[in-house]
This record gives structure tokens, C-alpha cells and sequence, in this order.
């Protein structure tokens, strides 16, 4: 299992903690993942999860042109889309920690690093 698998579910708190540094277009958001060992399964895999943000309006979406004359579009993040993201970091740590106390808590002779 890679940690894609692991964190599916999560990704979009991963591309709204991404788009609350700078707006982003699709494929710098996956080469951003990329650096953090989340690899999507394609160049298209990151649209159906920008476009879930922007149907649950956490994003704001805008076409540029780019200097070489091509249409490219930026994915802005906006304060509903700030305000579903602390609540997913608050889910997330609260998952993390429950997790970490089962494990404590139930493995002998196992030591967590």
C-alpha cells in the first residue's frame, strides 16, 4: 500500500493546505503532492478533486493567459475553502493522535519509533 492509498480521503485538505500558499494551476498542485511522496495516478486524477472544491465552493477558479499565448487555469483558494480546511487539519490531527494512542496503547514488543 503506498501512502496515497493511506491518505485517500484527505487529498483535499493536501491541495487546499497547497492552494492556501498561492493559487495554483493542475499540474504544479501534482508536482507540488509529488514532493511530499503523494503521487496521483495521472496528469487527470487531480481535476475531479479540484473540481469537488470547487462544486463545494472552497475554491475560486480563473483562466489566464499564460506568456506563450495558452489559456491556463488557476485555482484560487477562498474563505469557505480556508475555513473546510481547518476543519479537515482539525479532523486529521484528531485522527493522527487516536491513532497513535491505539498504538501505544496495544502493541508489546513493537516499539514505535
Amino acid at each position: 500500500m503506498d501512502r496515497t492509498s493511506l491518505i485517500k480521503g484527505h487529498l483535499e485538505m493536501c491541495v487546499l493546505a497547497i492552494l492556501s500558499k498561492e493559487k495554483s494551476y493542475g499540474y504544479e498542485i501534482m508536482k507540488e503532492l509529488e514532493k511530499y511522496n503523494l503521487k496521483l495516478k495521472g496528469v487527470g486524477s487531480i481535476y475531479p478533486i479540484l473540481n469537488k472544491l470547487k462544486d463545494q465552493e472552497c475554491v475560486d477558479m480563473n483562466r489566464e493567459m499564460t506568456e506563450n499565448g495558452k489559456v491556463r487555469v488557476y485555482y484560487e483558494i477562498n474563505e469557505t475553502g480556508k475555513i473546510y480546511l481547518q476543519n479537515q487539519i482539525n479532523e486529521w490531527l484528531g485522527l493522527q493522535q487516536d491513532i497513535k494512542s491505539l498504538l501505544q496503547n496495544s502493541l508489546k514488543g513493537v516499539p514505535l519509533t
